[in-house]
């Protein structure tokens, strides 16, 4: 199933407490959950980053608390500068770089780790389309939390902090 999702529904917590209150609790007996269960920041980088992509590869994303307070921090200021209305300054889904999703063939890696920080990589197919993702994570608060993101398809490369800080190097293979 392809559906459209954009970064504001994942990173501006769209979702109210109430309902992510609910996505923990399991549904009765025979009933199937509305809302999926929340992924949030925890003790392993690559299990975060892979548990990402199970939800995606399931249709049942519902992604919450990942990002580190530096991320956020730049997410929160871009989503006070937006119009009601408008999605922000990034307005796709920086997880499946599109859209729109189908994702297939999905291999997540650890490429380093040290006591504080993790690079995580994800490869995969959206929409028969090869992706590369790579992921910083810093270790806050004892949970491991996604500090950057960027693209490092060639031909395709971004980095989400310089976007949402409008750097001119945030889409290196841009001719403009």
């Amino acid at each position: 199933m392809i559906r459209l999702l954009l970064i504001g529904t994942l990173a501006f917590g769209a979702a109210t407490a109430s309902a992510q209150e609910n996505a923990q609790e399991p549904a009765p007996k025979g009933e199937q959950a509305d809302t999926p269960p929340a992924i949030t920041a925890g003790g392993d980088p690559l299990a975060l980053i892979a548990a990402i992509y199970e939800a995606y590869e399931a249709d049942r994303v519902n992604i919450d608390h990942v990002f580190s307070r530096r991320l956020q921090g730049l997410l929160d200021d871009d989503a006070k500068k937006t119009p009601e209305g408008d999605v922000g300054t990034i307005d796709w889904d920086v997880f499946v770089n599109g859209n729109n999703f189908e994702i297939s063939k999905v291999k997540v890696a650890l490429l380093a780790k040290s006591a504080v920080r993790a690079r995580v990589r994800a490869r995969f197919d959206n929409m028969k389309k090869p992706q590369e993702i790579t992921f910083d994570l810093v270790l806050e608060d004892g949970a491991w939390r996604i500090d950057e993101v960027s693209s490092t398809r060639k031909g395709e490369r971004w980095t989400m902090s310089k976007i949402l800080g409008g750097a001119p190097d945030a889409f290196p293979d841009r001719k403009e």
